[in-house]
């Protein structure tokens, strides 16, 4: 039977709302002495500004840390960066890992991948209107975090997901903490950055977070798809691989923690990542054509990539 887990204790508009605490406390938890020395010489501020608009997140609410210090995250974000853990977590487990051990004999069929796959299939879709438009997220009808039966099959991947969610926003936290340790707002503003010069500093603050992420995690197989996931995510946002006017393009912030990360051809992160692209390419209808010549995931991988970048 579904329940809440909302308590007077969480303040916000939306389900996101019952994991905010989680973010901060295992921020901390992994890496008090740093977060510490950040805030001990007052380029990190002791609070982190939660904003609980409902809004699009093309209206302001991306995170961002402002010329004091203060790392500002929004709810609408949480909510799309948690749908799409959870869709692409579903969608690997119920679509591929679990069919292949079944055809292994190693596990039993399940009569309820359909349902779980339709279900996160409507969540997703509702996440992707998050982009330019807002609409509540209906507890009654689709998974999240707030409302669900533990007991239950959605429930279990809900569960497994809030985990990678507060993995996932640990990394763009560390990506916000970076920017105040490397003073690349003092930088922009003494050295008068234009936009283009101030991209590689985004760069550099990608680089720093999955070196913080990878030292201070229980799991690097993990915190390794957290990394991924929560540059992927960014492909839903429009129609190109264009990070904008201050950001580098998705694509290379992706290759760079590639290059960092040195996945092996067999790990999870190139599924994933050619996950991510297919559905991208399903959103616009790009044509991206799947290479059968591919002897490996990984060389499927770039092999889309490729094709996206000529987009």
């Amino acid at each position: 039977m579904k329940t809440s887990i909302w308590q007077n204790s969480h303040s916000g508009k939306q389900p996101i709302r019952v994991l905010k605490h989680n973010l901060t406390a295992r921020l901390e938890a992994r890496n008090k002495k740093y977060i510490e020395s950040l805030q001990s010489d007052y380029r990190l501020h002791q609070e982190i500004l939660y904003h609980a608009e409902n809004l699009p997140l093309l209206n302001g609410q991306m995170p961002f840390i402002n010329d004091n210090g203060l790392i500002n995250i929004h709810e609408t974000f949480l909510s799309y960066v948690w749908i799409n853990c959870y869709y692409f977590y579903v969608l690997h487990e119920e679509k591929y890992a679990i069919p292949n051990l079944i055809a292994q004999g190693k596990m039993e069929s399940r009569p309820y991948s359909a349902e779980l796959l339709s279900e996160a299939e409507d969540l997703f879709r509702y996440a992707l209107t998050l982009v330019k438009g807002f609409t509540d997220w209906d507890k009654d009808v689709l998974p999240n975090p707030e409302y669900f039966d533990e007991e239950s099959p959605q429930g279990n991947y809900i569960l497994h997901v809030n985990d990678l969610f507060v993995e996932v926003l640990n990394f763009i936290l560390y990506h916000e903490t970076a920017h105040a340790e490397l003073e690349h707002i003092k930088k922009v503003q003494l050295n008068q950055l234009e936009n283009e010069e101030r991209k590689p500093l985004e760069i550099e603050a990608d680089s720093r977070a999955i070196q913080l992420i990878m030292k201070n995690s229980t799991s690097r197989q993990k915190a390794e798809i957290a990394v991924v996931m929560g540059l992927a995510s960014m492909l839903f946002i429009k129609n190109s691989l264009k990070g904008g006017s201050t950001h580098p393009d998705v694509d290379q912030r992706i290759e760079n923690a590639i290059e960092i990360l040195q996945p092996s051809a067999d790990s999870e992160i190139w599924t994933t990542l050619c996950l991510f692209l297919k559905a991208w390419d399903l959103q616009y209808n790009f044509g991206l054509i799947e290479n059968s010549n591919c002897k490996t995931i990984k060389d499927v991988f770039y092999d889309l990539l490729q094709q996206a970048k000529t987009l």
